[in-house]
């Protein structure tokens, strides 16, 4: 196997429909196409229907049509005017099927795996049904890193951490015959420092499906590419994955994960973007984006002014001033979304490792809503020790912002994430279990005593939440109206 002509095969185990093609794949696939290697293809899963699911393919299975029953994201249909009719329908087969006949058929040296927590017993059953043919198997992505012992014997090599420079490496190391068991990320070897994310060249989108470019967002179907302006954040929310990174390249590395790309490198790729797949709307996939001074935000505005493509965001409702959220409308900000994620300001700060008043999240909105840019607010429901008590006050807070959309979720305990752990140490979950994501309607995986939230209370404030947050914004109207009369 000489190094141009290995053959090397992505598999995306995705069964969400989020359609935006993972960045992930996009960076690494630009990686190993930099270092030589162009016989690249993948086999995603997102269009395929869902083991557990409706099975017409014209009823595409995504999580935003889930969030419409709950009044959190409006209702669209899969279609536009420039692509055929049928040109958003699933595969007319068994994905595992076709799988296992595309491994025969593409003959891959390497099989690549990039893998989320929610799709390891998928990841599985689509490995058994390849055991009788020969490749190297590759596993990487974030549960990997935080639970790599679930993948021993499994894979070939288990990739911790960043894969941009090891997977490259490792090809290299393939074609020639060689072992890589040996370089730094490579389960169980010690970590690498974070890499310099200004030497990476720009996401390749070439192996995706061309479905893929696309994605429901404010009742229509757009196209879309995400752009990377920074890696981590140097926040510490006790749900998120990025304080565990911060610590995990702290500790074996004495590096920092949090790094910020230069504006002249994100210019880089939004040409190459346009260029490329004539993207319309660019995600701009950041923790959080507000995380820079004035004089980096005005430098990136001044680049951004050349192109005013559509794009969304997100970032922390303590960042936001008037000044920034003027200059993001002009910059054409279609959607700011902001992460509040509980509404009892002791148990955000205790529990969460959020520190702000309420009344910061509330002035933060009305900011956004005066400079006349959309947002989305986004709760979390569920945490461990949350009492329905704690609960009402998300409602409460939900109903004073002055935000275009309210979205809820159900706190779902990663590997990787702090949260976890206090979860297993309290009891709540067991430490082996692995989060599979069937569907929206999963509820917690959180059994707690009480008067912590039941199972039950935690689905029913999922089920109704934005119906509560509105029906308290109503009634809270009607009186401020009965006192002007009055008045």
């Amino acid at each position: 196997m000489s190094q141009k002509n290995l053959r090397i095969l992505w598999l995306y185990p995705n069964q969400h429909m989020r359609v935006t093609p993972p960045g992930g794949v996009a960076i690494i696939t630009a990686c190993l196409k930099r270092a030589g290697y162009h016989n690249i293809e993948l086999f995603d899963a997102t269009w395929y229907p869902v083991e557990e699911q409706n099975k017409d393919r014209h009823n595409l299975p995504d999580r935003d049509k889930e969030r419409t029953k709950r009044q959190m994201f409006p209702d669209y249909e899969w279609k536009r005017d420039d692509v055929p009719k049928d040109f958003f329908v699933l595969e007319d087969a068994d994905m595992y099927t076709a799988w296992r006949q595309k491994v025969i058929d593409f003959k891959p040296d390497v099989i690549i795996s990039s893998i989320v927590e929610d799709t390891y017993y998928i990841w599985n059953r689509f490995m058994d049904k390849v055991t009788d043919q020969k490749f190297i198997s590759v596993v990487g992505g974030v549960f990997v890193t935080y639970a790599p012992k679930h993948f021993e014997g499994k894979a070939d090599y288990i990739c911790r951490g960043e894969g941009d420079e090891v997977i490259p490496e490792l090809m290299d190391l393939i074609s020639e015959g060689k072992t890589g068991h040996h370089l730094a990320n490579v389960h169980p070897n010690p970590m690498r420092p974070a890499l310099n994310v200004n030497n990476l060249p720009s996401t390749d989108h070439d192996i995706f499906d061309k479905r893929s470019l696309y994605r429901p967002f404010q009742g229509e179907i757009i196209k879309i590419a995400t752009v990377e302006t920074q890696r981590g954040c140097p926040f510490k929310c006790k749900f998120c994955n990025s304080p565990s990174n911060a610590g995990l390249y702290k500790e074996e590395t004495d590096s920092l994960f949090f790094r910020k790309r230069t504006v002249e490198h994100q210019e880089e790729e939004i040409k190459h973007l346009l260029d490329t797949i004539q993207v319309e709307y660019l995600w701009i996939i950041t923790d959080t984006f507000l995380t820079m001074s004035k004089k980096e935000f005005d430098k990136w505005a001044e680049m951004y002014s050349k192109y005013k493509l559509p794009f969304f965001t997100q970032t922390r409702p303590e960042l936001l001033s008037p000044y920034q959220a003027k200059t993001l409308k002009e910059l054409n900000c279609i959607k700011l979304n902001m992460g509040v994620e509980h509404g009892d300001p002791k148990f955000r700060r205790d529990v969460i490792g959020r520190v702000y008043d309420n009344q910061k999240a509330i002035d933060a909105f009305n900011i956004a809503s005066e400079a006349g840019l959309s947002t989305t607010c986004n709760f979390i429901i569920g945490y461990p020790y949350e009492t329905m008590e704690n609960c009402m006050k998300s409602v409460e807070l939900a109903s004073q912002l002055n935000s275009s959309d309210i979205n809820a979720f159900i706190f779902t305990p990663y590997h990787g994430t702090p949260m976890r752990d206090m979860c297993v140490n309290a009891g709540f979950i067991d430490d082996d279990l692995i989060v599979e994501m069937i569907n929206d309607d999963q509820g917690s995986f959180l059994n707690m005593p009480p008067p912590y939230m039941s199972k039950e209370e935690i689905y029913y404030m999922y089920n109704n939440f934005a119906r509560l947050f509105r029906e308290s914004s109503t009634q809270r109207d009607r009186i401020s109206k009965k006192e002007k009369v009055a008045t």
